[in-house]
C-alpha cells in the first residue's frame, strides 16, 4: 500500500519574527546602557537584562505549545535549516563551552584548542556519517532508531539505558552553569537559582516538546550570539582598533608575551591530562598562552581531540534533531549551518582568552599591590578571582593571582573598563546558551525514557503518549535539581566525560548500523555494551570524579573502548546469523534519499489500515 508524502511548509514569517526578537533585544541593551548613564543601580540593570529574556523564552514556549505527537517529538518536521542550525550549535557549545572552554583556553592557551577542534570536526563527521540516514529513518530518538533498524525491543531499551549517563551529565552541567550566572548577578542563592531554572527548562519542554525547544532555543542562540559579538567586538576595537576579534587578536601576542614575562610566567612541561585541565576553583596561571604542547603533550592533544570529535558526532542530543527538517537536503544544510556557528565560536574563544589575559596581566604589572585596579576588587567580590601580595615584594605576580576558570568571559568587560551593562550582557548571553543546551539534553533524556522504556515495557499504554513524556520531563528535571543541590560537580569534566561516553558507546554502534550491511542486532548490542562497560569501569576506577586511581585518562579510555567495541561488534555479527530480510530492507530504504521518512510511512500505513478495519467493522455491524 503506497502512502503519499506530506508537504511540510515552514512559517514564511519566521525570519521577520526573529528579526523583531533580535531588534527588541538590541533595543533593551541600548535602553539599559542609557539608564546606566542616568544613574540606575547595578542590581536593577542586572535584573532587567537577565529576567526580560527569560520571560521572552517562556512566552515563546507558550506560543509554540502543542498536543500533536509529531510536533512534540519532531517539531512537525518543518524547521528551516538555519533555525535548526541555531539550536544544534547552541547544544554543542552550551554554557560549558561559553564559559568553561573559554576559561580553559585562558589557562592552557594553544593546548586547549583540542577541545574546540574536536567539537568542530565532530559536527562535520556527524553531518557526513550519520545525520542524513537518521533523517530518512525518522525515529524520534536515537534508541528508537536502533530498535527500528534491527527490529529489536531489547536493543532499543538497552540503548536508552546506556544513553542515561552522558545525557544526564550534560543536563546537570548546563543547569549548574546557568545557576552560577544567576546567583552572581541576581539576588538569589545558588540553590534557588537551580530550582528556578530547572523549573523554567522543564516548563518549556512540557509545553511543546521539541517544537517549543526549537523556537525558544533559536531565540536563546540569537541572544547569546548578539551578547558575545557586542562585547568581544567592543574589546577588539579598544585593543586593536578593528572590529574583527577572530582575525586581529594575533596583534596582541607581542604585548601579551611581554606581560606574561613581567608577571613571571615561564614555559612548562606536559603533565597528565586529568591534572592538566583547570578546575572550577580559582587557580594561578602557569603556562604562557602561545607555548604549544606545554601542559598537554602531543599524544594527549590528539587523544582529547579524537575523543571529543567522536563524542560530538555520536551525541544523542544532537542526533535527535536529525528529523526536524523537511528533507534530507535541508538536514544536511542545517548541519552545515551548525558547523559554521560552532567554528565561529571556536575561533572567538581564543580571542576572548587572549584579550582577558593581556588586560589582566598588563594591569597587575603596572599597579602596586597596595593600589590595584578597581575591577580587580569588583571581581574579587563576586569570587571570580583572588589576589594578594603573598611574597611581600609590593607587586602581584602570576602565581599570586588566582582566577576562576568559569569567570574569564564574565570578567572581560569589567577588566576592559566597559560599562556594567556589558558585563551583564555577557552573563545574559552565557545563560541563554546554557539554557538552550540544558533544554535539549533534558528533552533527549526524558523523551527516551518515555518512548524507549515506558512505551516498550507498558504494552497496555496506561498513560497517553504525551502524558508519559510530560512525567518523564518533570522527573528528569527534579532528579537533576536534587543532584545539584547535594553534589559537587565540575561542569567541564562532566561534559568531557559525557562526550567520552557517547564516543565509546554510540559511535561504533552507529557506524555498524548505518555503514555495514552485515551488522546484526547482537553485534550492535555487543558494541554498545563493550564501549559502555569500558567507560563505566574508567569512571569508577579511573577517577573521573575522584573515585579511583587508574592510570589512563577518560579520553584515552573512550578511544580504547570505541576501538574494542567496534572489533567486538564486527566479530559477533560475523559469528551469528546473517541479518534478516526485514533488516536488510530497512537498511536499503534508509540509504534512499527520496521519499517520506521510514517511520512516518509506517505510521501512515498503520493509520490507513486502522481506518479500513474500522470501516469494515461498521459495514458488518448491521448484518450481525
Amino acid at each position: 500500500m503506497s502512502v503519499p508524502s506530506r508537504l511540510r511548509t515552514p512559517n514564511p514569517h519566521l525570519g521577520a519574527y526573529y528579526g523583531i526578537i533580535t531588534s527588541a533585544f538590541v533595543s533593551l541593551i541600548i535602553v539599559l546602557a542609557m539608564f546606566e548613564q542616568l544613574g540606575w543601580g547595578r542590581p536593577l540593570l542586572a535584573q532587567s537584562m537577565l529576567i526580560v529574556p527569560l520571560a521572552l523564552y517562556l512566552l515563546i514556549a507558550v506560543g509554540s505549545r502543542t498536543l500533536q505527537a509529531e510536533d512534540f517529538f519532531a517539531s512537525g518536521r518543518r524547521v528551516p535549516p538555519v533555525f535548526n542550525g541555531f539550536v544544534l550549535a547552541a547544544t554543542a557549545i552550551g554554557g560549558v563551552g561559553f564559559l568553561a572552554y573559554t576559561g580553559t583556553v585562558f589557562f592552557l592557551g594553544f593546548d586547549a584548542l583540542a577541545i574546540g577542534l574536536g567539537w568542530t570536526f565532530g559536527m562535520l563527521a556527524a553531518g557526513i556519517l550519520f545525520v542524513p540516514y537518521l533523517r530518512k529513518a525518522g525515529a524520534y530518538t536515537l534508541p528508537s532508531f536502533l530498535g527500528h533498524r534491527f527490529r529489536s525491543r531489547g536493543l532499543r531499551m538497552a540503548a536508552s539505558v546506556m544513553q542515561l549517563p552522558p545525557t544526564a551529565l550534560l543536563v546537570v552541567a548546563e543547569i549548574k552553569i546557568a545557576a552560577l550566572i544567576a546567583s552572581l548577578f541576581l539576588p538569589v542563592s545558588f540553590s534557588i537559582a537551580v530550582l528556578m531554572l530547572a523549573a523554567l527548562i522543564a516548563a518549556i519542554a512540557i509545553l511543546g516538546g521539541m517544537r517549543s525547544l526549537t523556537w525558544t532555543g533559536s531565540a536563546e542562540f540569537l541572544v547569546g550570539a548578539v551578547g558575545l559579538t557586542v562585547v568581544v567586538t567592543t574589546v577588539s576595537i579598544l585593543l586593536t582598533n578593528l572590529p574583527a576579534p577572530q582575525l586581529t587578536y594575533g596583534e596582541t601576542f607581542s604585548s601579551l608575551h611581554n606581560a606574561e614575562i613581567t608577571a613571571g610566567l615561564t614555559p612548562v612541561q606536559p603533565g597528565e591530562l586529568a591534572a592538566a585541565l583547570p578546575g572550577p576553583m580559582p587557580l594561578a596561571t602557569t603556562k604562557p598562552f602561545l607555548q604549544p604542547f606545554g601542559i598537554l603533550g602531543e599524544g594527549d592533544f590528539a587523544t582529547l581531540f579524537l575523543c571529543l570529535a567522536l563524542g560530538t558526532a555520536a551525541l544523542p542530543s544532537l542526533l535527535s534533531r536529525s528529523g526536524v527538517t523537511g528533507s534530507i537536503a535541508e538536514q544536511r544544510r542545517s548541519t552545515a549551518w551548525a558547523l559554521l556557528f560552532v567554528a565561529l565560536f571556536v575561533m572567538t574563544a581564543p580571542a576572548i582568552a587572549a584579550f582577558a589575559k593581556l588586560i589582566i596581566f598588563r594591569d597587575i604589572a603596572l599597579a602596586p599591590a597596595s593600589s590595584l585596579p578597581a575591577w580587580l576588587t569588583e571581581l574579587a567580590d563576586k569570587h571570580l578571582l583572588q589576589t594578594g601580595d603573598t611574597n611581600g615584594d609590593g607587586t602581584i605576580g602570576a602565581a599570586e593571582l588566582l582566577i576562576g576558570r568559569d569567570g574569564i568571559a564574565l570578567a572581560l568587560p569589567a577588566a576592559a573598563g566597559l560599562p556594567y551593562v556589558l558585563s551583564v550582557l555577557m552573563a545574559t548571553a552565557a545563560m541563554a546558551i546554557a539554557l538552550a543546551a540544558a533544554g535539549a539534553h533534558l528533552f533527549t533524556l526524558a523523551a527516551s525514557l518515555a518512548e524507549d522504556l515506558y512505551r516498550v515495557l507498558d504494552r497496555r499504554q496506561a498513560l497517553p503518549r504525551l502524558v508519559a513524556a510530560w512525567a518523564a520531563i518533570a522527573a528528569t528535571a527534579l532528579a537533576a535539581t536534587v543532584f545539584l543541590l547535594i553534589a559537587e560537580l565540575d561542569p567541564l569534566k562532566a561534559a568531557l566525560t559525557a562526550f567520552a561516553f557517547a564516543a565509546a558507546t554510540f559511535f561504533p554502534a552507529l557506524l555498524l548500523a548505518i555503514w555495514w550491511r552485515r551488522s546484526t542486532k547482537w553485534g550492535v548490542m555487543t558494541a554498545m555494551a563493550t564501549g559502555f562497560a569500558v567507560m563505566l569501569a574508567e569512571t569508577v576506577l579511573g577517577g573521573a570524579f575522584g573515585l579511583g586511581t587508574a592510570g589512563f585518562s577518560t579520553s584515552l579510555a573512550s578511544l580504547i573502548g570505541a576501538a574494542i567495541a567496534l572489533v567486538a561488534g564486527v566479530a559477533v555479527s560475523l559469528y551469528l546469523r546473517k541479518p534478516s530480510k526485514g533488516e536488510e530492507t530497512y537498511r536499503e530504504e534508509m540509504r534512499d534519499p527520496d521519499g517520506e521518512t521510514i517511520y512516518d510511512r509506517a505510521q501512515a500505513r498503520a493509520a490507513v489500515q486502522a481506518a479500513a478495519a474500522a470501516s469494515a467493522a461498521e459495514a458488518d455491524a448491521p448484518s450481525q
